[in-house]
């Protein structure tokens, strides 16, 4: 009887193994920005503002690693310069967002930066190329 319980576990634990990696990735809404070890950034307009959120190297996701980040770019098609945005913890605590409305078109390079608590300086610092459907 043991016997048959460890076989039935066996079999009901590979089950599960096999279900996990079956499972198909999860769809990550933004512009993807590989971190290395550390995983991905997603950054995206949700509301009017960037929103960028954390994930682990298997694409879960994290609560932020670091406290603030700034966005930098220059708005497509003006002539007002380059732009930088502060983010910051959302108050669900799973992104930094920014309070200030990105005007379309959305389709410029991106410079983002992350800081740590207190820091001047940027810990990490990525580039991308930013696109949203509308622009």
């Amino acid at each position: 009887m043991m016997l048959r319980v460890c076989a039935f576990l066996l079999l009901w634990a590979g089950s599960l193994a096999g279900a996990e990696a079956e499972r198909p990735e999860a769809k990550i809404e933004g512009v993807l920005i590989p971190r290395g070890e550390k995983g991905f950034l997603a950054l995206r307009i949700a509301g009017a503002g960037f929103e960028l959120r954390f994930f682990s190297p298997e694409r879960r996701p994290l609560a932020p690693d670091a406290p603030r980040a700034v966005v930098r770019f220059t708005p497509a098609g003006r002539k007002t310069g380059p732009e930088s945005h502060l983010l910051e913890l959302s108050a669900d605590g799973k992104a930094l967002q920014s309070a200030r409305t990105v005007r379309p078109p959305h389709g410029f390079r991106v410079t983002v930066l992350l800081f740590a608590a207190g820091a001047e300086q940027p810990r990490e610092t990525y580039t991308a190329d930013f696109r949203t459907d509308g622009g």
